[in-house]
């Protein structure tokens, strides 16, 4: 079950559809949202060549940078409880076992580093697609695929979709990146209504192929269909999009950077074409 789901949050971070797609996960195993919503530390404000400037100085740029940093925080925050009473789901310091609830945090300092740790203790990260334009949402969506050794469900920017993980399609390469990501969305692909196996091309003769999996989430009481289909002229990652679109699927299982990150940056890739151009949610795991 997904019963820990955490929502990494910043000033430049701030979604309603993140925060309708965290609700919509947390109803269906009575899991708790956890916002946490990261403050800027004002000391970062203080020019590093700061010569010439008196202490009166460095405290007025501290004070303004505080203050700035925590209505930035109060606006993210009223905005969270706003969307959680429309949603009805109770905003609690707890948390509760037998229905979905809500909590915020705050913490002071920078994301690289903090918001991988953080996820450690979660089921399920949600964030927003990287946007080169937002070093926040860089860092966030490279933190918890990087450095949190769990799922992350990244969101397209104009997500507006009325379900989420209804019809879910799983791109199946027989690679150990895409085996965790199945497990570790089984939670989701059992409670679908469809789900959908996608295999381009053939997979390596010592891989597991779709039957194999096919039987892995038969055991798990999930019934599939498979599609086995030739490459295309298009890109995989552009297939796998066209196809999902087809089929009507509202969420891509996939295993993240199954191939080297500099490789797939530099030539391109299946990750690195769907992180940027995906309209559709996407399930991945590293």
């Amino acid at each position: 079950m997904l019963k820990s789901i955490l929502l990494p949050l910043s000033a430049m971070v701030s979604s309603p559809g993140l925060v309708k797609a965290g609700v919509e996960i947390a109803r269906r195993s009575n899991g708790t949202l956890n916002a946490l919503f990261f403050r800027a530390d004002p000391r970062t404000s203080i020019p590093y060549l700061g010569e010439g400037l008196t202490a009166d100085m460095i405290q007025q740029i501290c004070d303004s940078a505080e203050v700035e940093s925590k209505t930035a925080a109060e606006k993210a925050k009223a905005q969270f409880l706003q969307l959680l009473d429309a949603s009805a789901v109770p905003y609690l310091d707890g948390y509760s076992h037998d229905k979905a609830t809500a909590q915020w945090t705050e913490q002071v300092g920078t994301l690289t580093g903090n918001v991988g740790r953080q996820a450690r203790t979660a089921d399920l990260s949600l964030c927003l697609q990287p946007d080169p334009d937002n070093p926040d949402r860089e860092d966030i969506f490279s933190e918890l695929l990087f450095r949190s050794g769990r799922p992350v469900l990244m969101m397209p920017d104009d997500w507006e979709a009325t379900t989420l993980g209804k019809h879910a399609l799983i791109c199946w390469n027989g690679r150990v990146e895409g085996a965790r990501a199945v497990a570790a969305a089984l939670p989701i692909l059992k409670d679908a209504e469809k789900v959908t196996l996608l295999q381009i091309g053939d997979v390596e003769p010592d891989r597991p192929g779709l039957d194999q999996l096919e039987d892995y989430l038969a055991q798990h009481g999930i019934n599939v269909q498979k599609r086995s289909d030739d490459q295309t002229k298009a890109s995989v990652a552009e297939q796998i999009h066209a196809t999902a679109e087809s089929v009507g699927a509202d969420m891509l299982v996939i295993g993240a950077y199954s191939h080297a990150r500099w490789r797939e940056l530099i030539l391109g890739g299946v990750t690195n074409w769907l992180s940027t151009e995906s309209k559709i949610p996407v399930f991945m795991s590293h």
